[in-house]
C-alpha cells in the first residue's frame, strides 16, 4: 500500500487531501507544529473517513530543519500543502520565511528520499502579478512589481525556488514535480475552523457587514475539486513538469449575493453600487483602495492543463457557497 506525506495536516486544503487519500485506500503520513493537535484532527477527520490504522502524524515546522528526512522518509509521495496565508500588507518576512523556507526543507528532504513524485501547494498568485487580465498555466507573477503584497511574493519565490532547484539539480537526482495553482478556495472545512478564505469571502457577506456590491468579480474554485486535483497530480503519469491553474468560475459579487439570498441569507448586500460612489468612499475606508483599481474588470482564467491532463470538469461552485455560508451560520462564526 503506498503512503503519501501531507505536511501542514491541520490546514483547510491539506485536510481536504487526508481525506480523500485515505478514501482511496492509502497510507497517509501527515505533519503538525504540535503533536499536541493529533487528537483533536483526528477526531475531526473521522467523521467523514475511516483513519484507523491508516494515519500517522509527525511534528515539523517550516522554519525549523529538524525531521524532516525522518517524517518523508519510507512515502512514496509528497503533497505540500503547508505555508501561511495572510491578506494584506503585513510584515513581508512574515510571509516569505515560512513559504520559501517550509518550501525548501520539504522538497530537499523528498529528493534525499526519492519520493516519485512532489505536488507543490502553489497560488494564482504565482500568476496574476502583472498588468494582464487574462491567464494561463504559463503566466507568472511580476517580482518586481510594486504592488505586490506580501502573500503574492511569498508564492511566487516558492514556485520558482521548486522549479528552479529541480532543474539544477543531476538527472540521477531529480524527481517529478509539479504546481497546483487554486484562486480563491472556498467550501465548507473538515474541522471547525473557518478558513481565511471563506472569512474574507463568504463571511463578510453574510453577517451584514458588507453594506453593498461593488462592481468586482472574483475567481473561486471548491476545495473539495482541489483536493482532488492534488491527488490526480499525483497520480496522473502526464502531470508531471506542468503548473495546474485551478478555477471553476469567476464571479460578479452580485451573483454570490444573489446565490446566498436565494438559500436563506437575507442580510447579504443587494445593492450594487455605482463605481463612483465606490471611489468617493475609498477615500474614506482603506480597503476600497484595492478594488477600485478591478472594478468592471472580470479576469479570463484558461485552465488547459487541469482539463486536458487531469480531466478537470468541476461543477460545483454554487453548492461551496450555500455549504460555506451553512458552515459558518452554524458554527456561530458570524
Amino acid at each position: 500500500m503506498e503512503k503519501v506525506f501531507v505536511s501542514g495536516g491541520s490546514g483547510y486544503i491539506a485536510l481536504h487531501c487526508i481525506k480523500q487519500l485515505l478514501e482511496q485506500g492509502y497510507l497517509v503520513k501527515t505533519s503538525l507544529r504540535s503533536l499536541t493537535k493529533a487528537d483533536n484532527l483526528l477526531r475531526n477527520l473521522s467523521k467523514h473517513v475511516d483513519c484507523k490504522g491508516r494515519l500517522e502524524f509527525c511534528e515539523l515546522n517550516l522554519l525549523n530543519d529538524k525531521g524532516w528526512d525522518e517524517c518523508i522518509k519510507g512515502c512514496d509521495y509528497v503533497l505540500h500543502v503547508a505555508s501561511p496565508v495572510i491578506p494584506g500588507r503585513v510584515n513581508l518576512d512574515e510571509l516569505v520565511n515560512p513559504a520559501l523556507g517550509g518550501l525548501k526543507r520539504c522538497l530537499r528532504a523528498a529528493v534525499k528520499n526519492k519520493v516519485k513524485r512532489f505536488v507543490m501547494t502553489s497560488s494564482f498568485a504565482a500568476i496574476y502579478g502583472n498588468e494582464k487580465n487574462e491567464y494561463t498555466d504559463d503566466d507568472w507573477t511580476d517580482l518586481s512589481n510594486e504592488k505586490l503584497f506580501p502573500y503574492e511574493i511569498s508564492k511566487t519565490k516558492a514556485e520558482m525556488f521548486l522549479w528552479e532547484y529541480i532543474q539544477n539539480l543531476s538527472d540521477s537526482e531529480k524527481i517529478e514535480v509539479c504546481s497546483i495553482n487554486p484562486v480563491v478556495v472556498i467550501g465548507p472545512s473538515l474541522s471547525e475552523s473557518i478558513s481565511i478564505s471563506n472569512k474574507i469571502t463568504i463571511k463578510k457577506m453574510i453577517n451584514g457587514s458588507i453594506l453593498f456590491n461593488p462592481k468586482l468579480s472574483i475567481s473561486l474554485v471548491d476545495v473539495k475539486d482541489v483536493a482532488w486535483a492534488h491527488i490526480q497530480a499525483m497520480k496522473k503519469k502526464n502531470a508531471a513538469g506542468n503548473r495546474f491553474l485551478l478555477s471553476e468560475k469567476t464571479m460578479w459579487f452580485s451573483e454570490i449575493s444573489n446565490i446566498l439570498y436565494n438559500n436563506g441569507f437575507k442580510k447579504v448586500p443587494r445593492y450594487t453600487a455605482p463605481n463612483w460612489l465606490v471611489k468617493f468612499l475609498s477615500f474614506f475606508i482603506s480597503s476600497l483602495k484595492i478594488v477600485v483599481e478591478r472594478l468592471e474588470e472580470k479576469e479570463i482564467l484558461h485552465t488547459n492543463n487541469a482539463r486536458i491532463i487531469l480531466g478537470w470538469n468541476p461543477d460545483s461552485i454554487d453548492k461551496a457557497i450555500i455549504e460555506s455560508a451553512k458552515q459558518i451560520h452554524n458554527l456561530n462564526s458570524l
